[in-house]
């Protein structure tokens, strides 16, 4: 994390939250910059949905060739396939909600499709679930609201049906493969019909098998950068799975919008809250 008066925090969901949750964090202080604000940030996909309560000053997104756009209060960000721009507009102070990522659509009652690539206001897709978040907005205490955001993550968890058992297991297969897996191999791993498998990363994950493998091979790839700085870019890129440094270098300029060196490179607290920090 750069050294901006910004706080991360990772919590470990509990009880039958695990089942739908990867993890919740909370990001909260001065984004270090002028009273305007901080300075736009990528944010990069990470293969997961997340929900977003933001009871600090809301965020500017923005979009090559269309107008900045404020971003709802609470809002689902769907699976991404490239980086969000975002910029602070004043005070952080964001939970998020980071699922697993075959869960999302379950817990939200809304096909993973409907989701990609959008960030959409939680209001919008079940307004009684975004209300149950109105008590965090009102604590002064973190341990508070936290208490009160888990709350009504658990409710919700309760009464939702937890996705086919096998979905975790061909999550996993897709994207930590050194190549491509193609939907008739996944089939044959879960014992279904290619239709099925089709249908399941459709509404399930919102991402193909191609499009998840992109997303996780990438961001192994910042992983061993960050954590092995030692190692050469063509060594990395051949360790996270790609077929050399120019193939590497093409995902970056595509999913990134610059080249691996220059992201890993930013001081960038918002980016570094969405650099997966461990394996799918």
């Amino acid at each position: 994390m750069s050294d901006h008066a910004l706080q991360y925090r990772e919590i470990s969901p509990p009880g039958v939250l695990a089942d739908f949750v990867r993890c919740i964090w909370r990001l909260h202080g001065d984004p270090g910059q002028d009273a305007a604000g901080g300075s736009p940030e990528p944010i990069i996909p990470d293969g997961c949905a997340e929900i977003v309560v933001n009871v600090g000053d809301p965020f500017i997104r923005h979009a090559a060739g269309e107008p900045a756009e404020r971003q709802p209060l609470r809002l689902v960000a769907g699976q991404i396939t490239r980086a969000l721009t975002l910029e602070p507009s004043g005070r952080i102070d964001i939970w998020g909600i980071r699922f697993h990522p075959w869960c999302a659509a379950s817990f939200l009652g809304v096909s993973a499709s409907e989701l990609r690539d959008s960030v959409i206001s939680l209001d919008a897709i079940t307004r009684s679930f975004s209300d149950a978040f109105d008590p965090v907005a009102d604590q002064r205490a973190e341990a508070t609201a936290e208490r009160f955001l888990v709350d009504a993550l658990t409710r919700r968890a309760r009464n939702v049906k937890r996705p086919e058992t096998h979905i975790p297991r061909l999550v996993a297969f897709a994207s930590q493969a050194s190549e491509a897996t193609s939907v008739s191999r996944l089939a044959r791993e879960a014992g279904v019909s290619t239709r099925r498998i089709q249908t399941l990363f459709r509404d399930q994950v919102g991402l193909t098998p191609k499009q998840l493998l992109r997303v996780t091979r990438f961001q192994r790839a910042l992983r061993l950068a960050r954590t092995k700085p030692e190692l050469s870019w063509g060594h990395i890129a051949h360790l996270a799975g790609f077929y050399d440094q120019a193939h590497l270098i093409h995902d970056s300029n595509d999913i990134a919008g610059c080249t691996p060196k220059e992201l890993v490179r930013r001081e960038a607290a918002l980016t570094e809250v969405f650099l997966d920090g461990g394996a799918m």
